[in-house]
């Protein structure tokens, strides 16, 4: 097992090692959110038909060539088109029909005169306009052909998608199962949310913001306590190992007498690879595979657990149900203040992102309480292996861990 490597290998190799889940066929209502395993084709043209883009009069173009207001020109009403009508009507020359919006184009029209340049006569329509060929006619296949790919693999299906792949003419997709993530909290100290809390003990935080952000991402999970035992830590991973497709420990493993969790899976027979990160916080992330199931061992210290879990864990679990995307967006921003690492490891810093008239400026945040730091931050900063310092003013690329900032701005 690899010990102290860069966060760059540490996250090739996991994503290298990560097995995706398998496929499932899910209706249309469901895809929202959803990776599909391979690209989608249109199997119909929408519209199926050339159809009217308004209500008015489907027109031969050359019958109102010479249409204008000091020019009416009349045509003979020959009936009335609307939409879902089966095609097979003809106009004749010097006839139009009244058409209203989405229906089928009449053979022999080739453009609709809009009603606003239009009047009825009793049986006939007087036109005081052009209608160039083509005019408001949406033509077969415009905005989906048959054949044309409406989704790729691997890309999150949006409502919007969802919608455009009803229309291209299927009925639902196969996409990626969404992993069940089993989480284990470990420690004598640690106490379960709702229960009194002995003196010198604390809340299992750092489980409930791993289980909230694998829930923001749709990702299933289930919540496990453990004491500093190692038969028992061992027993209750085998209790999840048939239901769950991954694991998360929080705790227990920086390699103290107290630390059991890698000696725990030794005696499972895991396959480590890697253990310890050259990232601040969260060095002593470790990651292997238990009967082919991805397995992240995450540090105890909340700093160093969430951007464990952020940087690696996240990543991992996402790519299991397709995702092929950095889990968070990339931007550039201005920094209002130096900031400071070690140039032997990568850096990352809580930050707060924001808008003003100068443009996108990012500012590290201070405070000396590191829960509210983590609570406070929308995006981080982030020093490279090799850079030890930046300076106020540069522009740099953040992580944005908030996009609803972005949509505020």
């Amino acid at each position: 097992m690899r010990r102290a490597i860069s966060i760059t290998e540490a996250l090739e190799t996991t994503l290298g090692f990560i097995p995706s889940t398998a496929p499932e066929f899910v209706s249309l209502v469901d895809l929202v959110g959803r990776m599909p395993t391979s690209d989608l084709y249109a199997k119909v043209n929408s519209p199926s038909v050339d159809a009217s883009l308004k209500d008015g009069y489907a027109v031969r173009s050359a019958d109102v060539a010479d249409a204008g207001p000091g020019n009416p020109i009349t045509l003979q009403l020959a009936g009335h088109i609307t939409a879902g009508q089966k095609t097979g009507i003809t106009l004749k020359t010097g006839q139009t029909f009244r058409i209203t919006t989405g229906s089928p184009i009449p053979e022999g029209a080739d453009a609709v005169l809009s009603e606003e340049y239009a009047s009825l006569d009793g049986q006939h329509v007087i036109c005081r306009n052009t209608a160039e060929s083509g005019r408001n006619v949406l033509a077969r296949g415009t905005d989906i052909r048959k054949g044309e790919c409406v989704a790729r693999q691997g890309e999150k299906i949006t409502p919007a998608t969802a919608g455009l792949i009803t229309t291209a003419g299927l009925d639902g997709a196969h996409v990626y199962k969404r992993p069940r993530v089993c989480v284990i909290a470990t420690g004598d100290e640690v106490v379960a949310p709702g229960l009194p809390l002995p003196e010198g003990k604390l809340y299992a935080s750092n489980v409930i913001e791993i289980c909230a952000w694998l829930q923001h991402f749709g990702v299933g999970f289930q919540i496990a306590f453990a004491q500093d035992r190692p038969k028992e830590i061992a027993a209750l991973i085998r209790e999840h190992l048939c239901a769950a497709d991954a694991f998360i420990t929080s705790g227990g493993i920086w390699g103290s007498e107290r630390d059991l969790m890698l000696h725990v899976l030794e005696g499972l027979n895991w396959q480590g690879c890697y253990h310890r990160v050259r990232m601040a916080p969260g060095k002593a992330v470790a990651f292997g595979l238990l009967e082919n199931k991805p397995f992240f061992c995450l540090p105890g210290g909340p700093p160093s657990n969430e951007m464990a879990f952020l940087q690696i864990a996240l990543p991992g679990l996402l790519r299991m149900s397709g995702g092929r995307f950095p889990p968070f967006p990339l931007m550039a921003a201005t920094l209002t203040a130096d900031v400071f690492g070690d140039d032997t490891w990568t850096q990352f810093i809580h930050a707060q992102l924001e808008k003003d008239s100068g443009g996108w400026r990012v500012t590290p945040l201070r405070q000396k309480s590191r829960l509210r730091s983590m609570a406070c931050k929308n995006a981080l900063i982030m020093l490279p292996e090799g850079c030890g310092y930046l300076a106020g003013g540069a522009s740099i690329t953040v992580q944005v861990l908030d996009s609803e900032v972005l949509c505020s701005a």
